[in-house]
């Protein structure tokens, strides 16, 4: 039997905890953290459009960004979002930011990133914002030299930053119980 495999006793529920810990509690909270990012996935595709903008908007203020508002939800060329983060460095350094949110399952193509990189105000820089992924057509064309960079999330980091950022979820810290060097040490330090 593999170290930590034991029968440890029963559960409240009556279940051991040898019957529960088959790959250890590592693979077990690693499941249920993937468990929560698709049910936080497919929240985030029952959204309205209106209501995915607003999600983004919100997890843009929780990144720094100030002044974030969204735009008009026609005749926004493209641009969804528009916000400011200001950073300190030897200088504060201010960073405009136009995002496009696409709620999509089919990934994001070129044109797309052509079509945010051409709403671009004069010192702005473009983001897009999906569900689903980029082809590598998009993601080419986002990083094309000479032509203003499109920083593009992808379904897989924008849960991974709501989970960050805790939107949507909250974070519960668990107890865990580790063995001390000796049955006899109380666990208070002997410094009186």
């Amino acid at each position: 039997m593999p170290p930590g495999a034991g029968d440890v006793g029963e559960t409240r529920e009556g279940v051991a905890l040898s019957a529960w810990d088959k790959a250890g509690v590592d693979f077990q909270i690693q499941q249920h953290h993937e468990d929560i990012r698709k049910k936080l996935k497919t929240n985030v595709m029952a959204l309205s459009a209106e209501q995915f903008e607003e999600l983004v908007s919100n997890l843009f203020r929780k990144m720094g960004f100030r002044e974030v508002s969204r735009t008009r939800l026609s005749g926004d060329g493209g641009i969804d979002i528009r916000g400011t983060m200001m950073t300190i460095g030897n200088g504060v350094i201010r960073t405009e930011l136009a995002v496009q949110v696409k709620r999509w399952k089919r990934n994001v193509q070129a044109p797309i990133v052509q079509e945010v990189r051409g709403s671009l105000g004069a010192h702005e820089q473009g983001c897009i914002v999906t569900t689903s992924d980029f082809s590598s057509g998009a993601r080419e064309e986002a990083c094309k030299p000479d032509k203003a960079p499109i920083s593009l999330v992808d379904g897989k980091e924008l849960i991974n930053l709501m989970l960050e950022y805790q939107i949507g979820v909250r974070r519960k810290e668990v107890p865990l119980f580790e063995l001390q060097e000796s049955l006899l040490d109380d666990g208070e330090s002997d410094d009186d």
